[in-house]
């Protein structure tokens, strides 16, 4: 989103957020020395350097702790700056971070004047068709009851959603998905100057053999990996979620498991098999 944000000339990926987000926050998460230095292209890129809230060991203490409590994006970024150390100068690293999806997703909000759920259906939902998919803790639900995803005994959905926000705060069904990805990738939601900006590859950024997000290549909230000789550009989800497009063969590969102790990848490997066979 804040691509496309960006490409209507309302934010600039390459300039520091001393210059674009609003002097009282900087001040709130000084602790953060280098964020005022830091872009919304390396909080996208993952070489921000910043402590990922999300896998804080006192933040799940909070969450067994207040399970239904309601956090504002603002907090989450807190928790970040009291309790995270950065793990690396703006740009001299990578590492995964949900807080610089959440850092990204407050300055969409203050670049467009409205709360992000809103800022997703205008530019987004509507247009692309997107009817059982929302941000979850922040708008009205769409479906009376949503899949179950569990972390060994922990069952997500006795957890406040709203502990994710811009980091993956979403609800939505397969078709959706399917939908999503067929229209980003045929220039429905940024254009093609968008879609090289989500796709400029960051030098060193991939993860290590074994890891489950798995992405050989990384560029802005997009990777890219080869399966069973298919490239696969997309997205991995917390659980067991993927969001795929096979420019080769015009493809779009969409599902999920919900445990997280399940390895999504057998999956993905059986549907670019098929792929592969279709063509032959």
């Amino acid at each position: 989103m804040a691509v496309r944000v960006a490409r209507e000339g309302r934010l600039a990926l390459d300039a520091a957020l001393a210059d674009q987000l609003v002097p009282e926050l900087l001040h709130r998460w000084r602790a953060l020395d280098a964020l005022p230095h830091t872009t919304p292209r390396q909080l996208l890129a993952h070489t921000s350097g910043l402590p990922n809230y999300f896998r804080d060991e006192a933040f799940m203490a909070r969450l067994r702790e207040e399970p239904r409590r309601v956090w504002r994006p603002v907090e989450l970024v807190d928790h970040a700056a009291a309790h995270g150390t950065p793990r690396f100068s703006p740009g001299q690293g990578f590492e995964y971070s949900d807080t610089g999806y959440v850092v990204a997703g407050i300055l969409v909000e203050q670049a467009t004047g409205r709360p992000l759920h809103g800022v997703y259906r205008e530019l987004v939902f509507d247009p692309v068709g997107m009817d059982r998919t929302w941000l979850e803790g922040h708008e009205p639900a769409r479906e009376q009851e949503v899949a179950h995803h569990y972390s060994d005994e922990l069952d997500w959905t006795t957890v406040s959603p709203t502990i994710d926000w811009a980091g993956g705060g979403l609800v939505t069904a397969a078709p959706d998905l399917a939908r999503f990805v067929r229209a980003l990738w045929s220039e429905r939601v940024v254009d093609s100057r968008g879609l090289d900006d989500l796709t400029q590859w960051t030098p060193g950024a991939s993860f290590p053999p074994g890891h489950a997000l798995r992405y050989e290549r990384y560029g802005l909230g997009i990777g890219s990996n080869v399966v069973e000789g298919v490239e696969l550009l997309g997205h991995t989800g917390f659980i067991g979620a993927f969001a795929f497009y096979a420019r080769d063969y015009d493809a779009v590969l969409v599902g999920t498991h919900n445990a997280s102790q399940v390895d999504r990848w057998p999956l993905v490997a059986a549907l670019c098999r098929e792929l592969r066979e279709a063509q032959i």
